[in-house]
């Protein structure tokens, strides 16, 4: 499997590592930054080095197009990968609206390559062992779920004079829609992936806290499901608590049985109460390096997918779900409304009345 990389920024090296893992051969790397191209290409022993995706792909003829360009050029960059033939992986979000997401996922569908959007938090290891659990009854049928992360990521503290997630992602900065669709959006697919079930409404409400943000810092969603309701909350504007990098959003799925929960280390717990009494369980997970392993994982299911003919779990029919929700919570939040889920727009595409 040869595979060409559109972008060279944070979350790059990951995408590297992980192709390593899977066994397949990075041909080149294509980004507008020259300088972190080669500094990326140097680490990874990757040959070829463009500043020209265009070029990069009538050169190397890939198998593969991982997409980790800025969001505003994933359309583009879809379809070059599709005209050439090649399968795609495109970092989330797949595009900043969901017409051009349709838009990309057409693209895929009309020129018969397969897309999957990098999704990879629902593919951390705790988020694996707790649907297991989940699927398996462990704590009866879940009515409730709260997913929560907060820190100090775009206020400065005495540790991180300048704000933790700013020097870390510097385009944080500018982005007008900041939290819910370059962070919330992975909480959003964790609980449509736990409850194994599709949201019908969200309601938001979003927050500016930093100067140093033009976007939302702080955001609250409420997501309706059929049978169970979704707390979502984020900030990357709170003081006090324990320093970035957090490993995890705390977790629990509250059921008729039980309690799961996941602690801010990643730790995966399970409590339980019958008539006999009250049992607390620890599930078995692995937290050695979990964050890069989730990246790895995420692209050994894309390879293994598109080697055996499978299904993605990330694929575009599922991904555009994850996306309406999310800019859903937007016209919300701006409107003051509850956002019915599907949209119009993506219930037409799927035919669903509304």
């Amino acid at each position: 499997m040869r595979v060409l990389l559109l972008g060279s920024g944070f979350v790059t090296p990951f995408h590297l590592t992980g192709w390593t893992a899977a066994g397949a051969e990075v041909v080149g790397i294509a980004s507008r930054n020259p300088v972190t191209a080669k500094a990326r290409a140097e680490r990874f022993a990757i040959a070829a080095v463009y500043t020209d995706p265009v070029e990069a792909v009538a050169a190397l003829r890939p198998d593969v197009v991982d997409i980790c360009s800025p969001v505003e050029r994933h359309l583009a960059h879809v379809r070059l990968a599709a005209d050439a033939g090649a399968a795609i992986l495109c970092q989330k979000p797949l595009a900043a609206t969901l017409a051009e997401a349709i838009a990309a996922a057409e693209a895929a569908r009309d020129a018969g390559v397969r897309l999957m959007v990098h999704e990879n938090f629902r593919f951390r290891p705790w988020f694996r062992a707790a649907k297991t659990a989940l699927d398996a009854g462990r704590i009866g049928e879940p009515f409730y779920l709260r997913s929560d992360l907060r820190l100090a990521g775009t206020v400065p503290t005495a540790r991180h004079p300048e704000p933790w997630s700013l020097a870390r992602q510097p385009f944080f900065r500018q982005m007008p829609r900041l939290l819910v669709l370059e962070s919330m959006i992975h909480q959003i697919d964790v609980a449509r992936f736990l409850l194994g079930a599709e949201p019908t409404a969200v309601v938001a409400m979003l927050r500016r806290v930093s100067p140093d943000v033009v976007g939302e810092d702080l955001a609250s969603l409420m997501l309706r499901f059929p049978s169970a309701h979704a707390v979502l909350e984020r900030s990357y504007a709170t003081l006090g608590e324990a320093d970035p990098p957090a490993v995890s959003e705390e977790l629990r799925v509250e059921g008729t049985g039980g309690l799961l929960r996941v602690l801010r280390d990643g730790t995966t717990e399970i409590v339980t109460e019958t008539a006999s009494g009250r049992r607390e369980e620890r599930l078995d997970v692995d937290l050695d390096d979990a964050y890069a392993r989730s990246y790895a994982a995420t692209i050994a299911h894309f390879a293994a997918a598109l080697r055996d003919g499978t299904p993605f779990e990330t694929g575009p029919a599922d991904n555009l779900r994850t996306l309406d929700a999310t800019l859903a919570a937007y016209r919300s939040a701006e409107a003051g409304t509850v956002e019915p889920l599907p949209s119009p727009e993506l219930a037409a595409l799927l035919g669903i009345a509304t």
